[in-house]
């Protein structure tokens, strides 16, 4: 991410989009109630008004809108803010009509918030710092079945399931052997157009038996002219739960360095660990993470994206307080995606938690 100008007396920051984290940072920045300004296009219809020789054209224009709302694709690899529209063309819009920004790569926009809290600026900064984190496929694979997984900052996502049909025919090793190279071929060539779609960083190949073994042999021989990193590791299931068995390892974060989406998931089993045993270690609500940081117990402060985007501006501003005092205390405050199966976790519980150092008891 680029910061373009920063003029804090006025609320303003504009910034430059660069790579794909930063649409993950931008969904974290704006909430509903900012107001963005952006260049984009709007279908507008020109000609007479009696409709005959009207006709509907997009036109380039820079907009000023209320925001509404937010979302973030990750399929299409954009940012969708929806609000209405302050300034703009008169000629050309309606002011209070609505329209939607897609923000995407190379996109510049300036966002005007009437407070910018200090872990937001941090976000914006350290975003600013970091450099790209490659998407990392992980493959899980068994007999006859595979699912191809994306694991990147914005958190989990399921690409490709492959089934064939494996014979199991007794002393037909030769059927077998041939059903099992078609699921290899199946599998490759869904690996190959992931590449193809997607700057993959590493490849994780995972499962429960030797299959995976096998198939990385076979990988290696598929002619490949550039293909990422590839290792293997063994796990209890495949799919989902096998993907997350891979990232409370921490493999990933071994073969590429700073993947957040692994620290978060370590953090919340950790805390889920810690209450669950009863420890006094771990705790979560609103008034026992706030009796925890005013004691400077908390060693990591957990608070789902969710909550921070829904709050209301009262309780965003409480957790703004928070947020420093914990900080003050040398606390750790981390912002936990929803889009993965530790950040659900962690919005089931209320989505704020903390892993202390030491215990606070009543």
């Amino acid at each position: 991410m680029k910061i373009l100008k920063r003029v804090l007396k006025e609320g303003k920051v504009s910034l430059k989009i660069e790579i794909l984290d930063d649409l993950w940072h931008l969904y974290n920045v704006v909430i509903p109630g900012d107001i963005v300004i952006s260049r984009t296009m709007r279908r507008v219809k020109v000609g007479n008004e009696d409709g005959r020789k009207q006709e509907s054209v997009r036109k380039p224009m820079t907009l000023k809108l209320r925001v509404e709302d937010v979302s973030f694709h990750s399929f299409s690899n954009r940012v969708r803010l929806l609000g209405t529209i302050l300034e703009g063309p008169s000629d050309l819009v309606s002011i209070g009509s609505h329209h939607t920004f897609n923000v995407e790569l190379g996109s510049t926009l300036t966002i005007i918030k009437e407070r910018w809290p200090g872990y937001l600026l941090k976000r914006l900064k350290d975003a600013e710092k970091s450099t790209s984190h490659p998407v990392s496929l992980i493959v899980t694979i068994e007999d006859g079945i595979a699912e191809l997984l994306l694991a990147a900052d914005y958190g989990i996502r399921e690409a490709v399931r492959v089934r064939t049909s494996i014979s199991r025919k007794r002393g037909d090793q030769k059927s077998h052997d041939a059903t099992m190279k078609e699921f290899f071929s199946n599998v490759t060539l869904a690996i190959r157009s992931q590449l193809e779609q997607k700057e993959i960083g590493l490849i994780v190949i995972a499962g429960p038996g030797f299959v995976k073994d096998h198939f990385k042999e076979h990988l290696a021989k598929a002619g490949f002219k550039s293909l990422p990193p590839v290792i293997v590791e063994s796990t209890n299931s495949i799919g989902l739960p096998g993907a997350k068995e891979i990232l409370f390892r921490g493999v990933i974060g071994t073969a590429v360095e700073g993947l957040r989406l692994e620290t978060e998931t370590q953090l919340v089993e950790d805390l889920i660990a810690h209450i669950a045993k009863g420890d006094g270690l771990g705790t979560y609500g609103d008034k026992e993470v706030q009796k925890a940081v005013q004691y400077g117990a908390v060693e990591n402060l957990l608070i789902s994206d969710v909550k921070l985007r829904e709050a209301t501006e009262e309780h965003r501003r409480w957790l703004d307080r928070l947020i420093q005092d914990a900080e003050k205390s040398r606390s750790v405050f981390h912002i936990v995606s929803s889009d993965h199966p530790a950040g659900d976790q962690l919005k089931s519980i209320g989505g704020i938690g903390a892993i202390l150092r030491f215990r606070v008891d009543n």
